[in-house]
């Protein structure tokens, strides 16, 4: 599959989540952007903006969970999410909260498997 770059992930994540308004589609390259600098933070990595294959996951789930969280404060509701063969389609109600949450602790469980970048020094 090789590095997806933001726009790349941009595309996968409309394809998760639809009916997302133009208001939050435009500003998704800002949000993804922000998901890698908080990832970075996390794992005390460099993960740069052409995300390779270990990282695209958990910055795909985070950032999904954030686009989804944003529609929930517009009041856009989204009909259906995607996640691989995993779909959540709204019912009576709207599950856009419990689906962000869903998918924010997935990519945070992600994030965690990855672990932290270590650095040891020796001591004279």
């Amino acid at each position: 599959m090789g590095n997806l770059s933001v726009t790349e992930i941009g595309s996968v994540v409309l394809n998760m989540v639809e009916n997302v308004p133009t208001a939050i589609s435009g500003t998704l390259p800002t949000i993804i952007s922000n998901e890698i600098y908080n990832a970075q933070n996390v794992t005390g990595i460099n993960i740069g903006t052409s995300v390779g294959e270990t990282y695209q996951p958990a910055i795909i789930s985070l950032s999904a969970s954030s686009v989804i969280q944003l529609m929930e404060l517009t009041g856009a509701d989204a009909g259906t999410i995607k996640l691989g063969d995993f779909n959540v389609s709204k019912g009576g109600q709207s599950n856009t909260a419990i689906t962000s949450q869903a998918l924010r602790e997935d990519g945070l469980a992600k994030l965690n498997n990855l672990g932290e970048e270590m650095t040891y020094y020796k001591s004279v």
